[in-house]
């Protein structure tokens, strides 16, 4: 007998779990690469969509690094905004990340705090939108952001999801290098902090390809 898929009214043990993971592992990364965190943001966006011809919705996204003066202009189109949105980012970033290529979105909701209404329509009211993702050994996570723009809380939470594991990716690299080095130099002082790092950062980034990557590089 297959298990009830959760839904938002029953939260998922797994996934609740792993919010409080995400948050973790997140001030660990940050440790790790310090002024090598890799924070995109979008700034503008603009969305097109022929809803009587039914063709692909297309959108364009502006993105800024923190403390970087260059922007990239993204492109996407799908089934719909939040499938131009995703498309646009992953083929963007999993040029580079070979991870994002592993991880699937498997859950997105969007809820509305009515007790934030402004206006006697409602329709000013507070969105929180949810992403969950699974990576590739199975494992859950969630990323929630909130505004009273929709489509730019959508967003931020699917940029949100992006970051997390590009940095995770990119986190786990420097640390198993640095592991490896330690190690080459018999530096057992070094082993047990870098082993202890690994072992957290193995459960967010889709660490096959990743170390399939590094050994290409070595090549």
């Amino acid at each position: 007998m297959s298990k009830p898929r959760p839904n938002r009214l029953t939260p998922d043990p797994e996934v609740e779990t792993n919010v409080a993971r995400v948050h973790a592992t997140r001030e660990l990364i940050r440790e790790i690469l310090k002024d090598d965190y890799l924070a995109p943001k979008v700034v503008s966006y603009s969305i097109y969509e022929d809803v009587a011809e039914g063709t692909p919705c297309r959108i364009e996204l502006r993105l800024e690094h923190e403390d970087r003066p260059d922007a990239h202009v993204i492109t996407g189109a799908g089934v719909g905004f939040i499938d131009a949105l995703c498309r646009g980012l992953m083929e963007h970033f999993a040029q580079e990340f070979e991870s994002l290529k592993t991880i699937q979105f498997t859950g997105f909701s969007v809820r509305a705090k009515m007790d934030t209404i402004r206006d006697a329509t409602g329709s000013d009211a507070v969105a929180i939108v949810a992403l969950t993702v699974r990576n590739s050994e199975g494992v859950l996570f969630e990323f929630e952001k909130q505004g009273r723009s929709l489509v730019a809380a959508a967003v931020g939470v699917v940029t949100e999801a992006i970051e997390h594991f590009v940095n995770s990716e990119r986190a786990f690299i420097m640390v198993y290098r640095a592991l490896c080095d330690a190690r080459d130099r018999g530096r057992a002082d070094l082993l047990q902090t870098y082993t202890s790092q690994l072992s957290e950062l193995v459960r967010t980034t889709s660490y096959t390809q990743v170390i399939e990557r590094i050994k290409k590089e070595a090549l």
